[in-house]
C-alpha cells in the first residue's frame, strides 16, 4: 500500500512537472520568434547610382571638360603618364562620377567620413583617366588637375579631400604618398568651387565637422534582423551622410538634427524601409522596424533629404 502511494505521488510530481516545462518552453517560444530576414541592398542601390560618364581627348584644346552635373575639368596630356612612368599620346579617355545629393551619395554608398570624422561637404566626385584600359596617375613633380565644383553658394572653408581604401577621406595627400605644395583650400568662385588636384580618384569638396561634445547612435530590432540592412545618418545642416555599417555610426555633434534612414530587401525583391527624424543629445539606440515600400517611395524619401 505504501508503494502504490509512492508510485502515485511520483507519477503526479512528473506530471506537474512536465506540465511546467511544456508551459514555460510555450512561453519562450512566443516571446521569441525568429526576426525577418532579408537579403542585402547593394544590386538595388547600385541599379540606382549615377552613371560613370566618360570622355575621349583626341587633341589640345582650352578645355574645360564638362560633366552632367556641371563639375568642370581641366586635364592635359602632358600631365599624364602610365603605372610604369611613361608618357602618352592621343587619344585618352577621362572618367567621371558626380554626387552633389544625399540621394547620390547613399545610392553610391559613398559616406562623408575622414577616418571617423565627419564632414561637411559640398560635393563628391571620381575623375579618372585611361589610356586604352590603362588607368593613368598625374606626373610627379608639379603637375596637376583642376577641377570646378558647381555651387550656388560657395564657402570659402572648404578643403580638397583625397578618397582612399573604399569610403575614406584625407586632406592630406603626403598620407597617401604623394608629395604636393598645392593649396588644400577650395577657391569660391562665381560658379562654385575652383581647386587643383594632386591625386586623381575620388575628391570631396569638405571640411571637418566633428566636435570634441559629441555622441553615437547604435541600432538593434526586436522584429528585424539588421545583418543585412543598410542603415544611413544624413546631417541636413552639414550635407554629412553617415553609413553605420557596423551598427554604429560616427561621432555627431551634440545637439545636431539627424534624419535615420536603413533599407532592407525582402523576399521577391520587395523593398522595406525605416526612417526617423531625430536630435542627438548622447549615446542614443535606435530601435529599427521596417515596413514594405516601394521604389518610387524610397526614391521620394531621398529626394527630401
Amino acid at each position: 500500500m505504501q508503494n502504490l502511494k509512492s508510485s502515485s505521488l511520483f507519477l503526479g510530481l512528473a506530471l506537474i512537472t512536465s506540465t511546467i516545462f511544456v508551459s514555460s518552453c510555450s512561453k519562450d517560444r512566443i516571446a521569441s520568434p525568429p526576426l525577418n530576414s532579408y537579403s542585402s541592398p547593394n544590386s538595388y542601390l547600385d541599379s540606382k547610382k549615377q552613371a560613370e560618364q566618360e570622355f575621349t581627348i583626341d587633341s589640345t584644346g582650352s578645355g574645360p571638360i564638362i560633366g552632367n552635373q556641371g563639375t568642370k575639368i581641366w586635364i592635359g596630356k602632358s600631365c599624364l603618364v602610365t603605372s610604369t612612368g611613361d608618357t602618352i599620346t592621343w587619344p585618352f579617355k577621362i572618367k567621371l562620377v558626380e554626387l552633389y545629393t544625399p540621394k547620390d551619395m547613399i545610392y553610391y554608398q559613398m559616406p562623408t567620413v575622414a577616418s571617423g570624422n565627419i564632414l561637411e561637404t559640398d560635393g563628391e566626385i571620381r575623375l579618372r583617366a585611361f589610356k586604352g584600359t590603362s588607368e593613368l596617375s598625374l606626373k610627379p613633380g608639379g603637375c596637376y588637375a583642376q577641377i570646378e565644383m558647381p555651387n550656388a553658394a560657395p564657402k570659402s572653408y572648404m578643403r580638397v579631400h583625397y578618397g582612399f581604401g573604399s569610403t575614406n577621406w584625407t586632406d592630406n595627400p603626403a598620407s597617401l604618398g604623394v608629395t604636393s605644395s598645392l593649396s588644400p583650400l577650395f577657391t569660391a568662385t562665381s560658379y562654385g568651387y575652383l581647386g587643383q588636384i594632386a591625386k586623381l580618384g575620388w575628391i570631396n569638396c569638405g571640411v571637418n565637422a566633428s566636435s570634441s561634445s559629441s555622441s553615437h547612435f547604435t541600432f538593434s530590432s526586436t522584429v528585424d534582423d539588421l545583418t543585412n540592412v543598410a542603415i544611413f545618418v544624413y546631417i541636413p545642416s552639414k550635407k554629412t551622410v553617415i553609413q553605420a555599417s557596423s551598427l554604429t555610426s560616427d561621432l555627431i555633434p551634440n545637439g545636431t538634427a539627424v534624419k535615420i534612414i536603413a533599407l532592407g530587401i525582402g523576399s521577391g525583391s520587395q523593398l522595406y524601409s525605416f526612417d526617423q527624424n531625430f536630435t542627438i543629445t548622447t549615446n542614443t539606440n535606435i530601435d529599427i522596424t521596417l515596413s514594405a515600400t516601394t521604389d518610387a517611395a524610397f526614391t521620394t524619401l531621398l529626394n527630401s533629404l
